[in-house]
């Protein structure tokens, strides 16, 4: 359930909605709602999709009348570690080490024509909620292309920390890590 919207609800399927202005922000643990929109971005990009989902793995939908606007998925670090790992362990350990406790943002999408700062700030209602408020989460990081960074700085208060460097999960020569606290 995503805090401050005021119209919350759970759905026969077991899946949260909250509404937040015009978007309905529905929270769950399947990929189905939004693939076409992954799949879409990310071809038109020319990356991979090949995102699985594990037991501690969220998927935030933004619908608008019906239809998937934008969608993240948010993995909590566990016993796997986040998919980061597999090209920033050092970092991210680094960050354990200090007692931090860490999700991962990705598989962020648009569709192209909305309003982003609108659908993102949406998501990352329930993405906080998801994160902070129910599993004490204390940082956020996540891998982009060196394209997005600057956005993700300016919308979503993200820093790099390290990189680029290949990220085969999505098939791109370089990625960058980004961070931010939660606190």
């Amino acid at each position: 359930m995503c805090a401050g919207s005021g119209n919350e609800y759970t759905s026969w399927d077991g899946v949260v909605k909250a509404r937040f202005g015009p978007y309905i922000v529905r929270t769950g643990k399947s990929l189905a709602p939004s693939q076409w929109l992954i799949s879409a971005a990310y071809w038109k990009q020319g990356y991979t999709s090949n995102h699985i989902l594990t037991g501690n793995d969220v998927v935030i939908d933004a619908e608008l009348y019906g239809s998937v606007v934008g969608t993240v998925l948010v993995k909590l670090d566990g016993a796997r570690g986040l998919s980061a790992d597999e090209s920033y362990s050092a970092e991210l350990d680094l960050l354990r080490n200090q007692g931090r406790k860490l999700a991962e943002l990705s598989r962020f999408a648009v569709l192209p024509g909305q309003r982003t700062r609108s659908v993102m700030g949406a998501m990352f209602h329930c993405v906080y909620y998801t994160t902070r408020l129910l599993n004490g989460t204390t940082d956020l990081v996540c891998e982009v292309v060196p394209r997005h960074v600057a956005a993700q700085q300016r919308l979503l208060g993200f820093r790099r920390i390290a990189g680029p460097k290949p990220c085969t999960r999505v098939g791109v020569s370089e990625a960058v890590l980004l961070h931010r606290e939660l606190s």
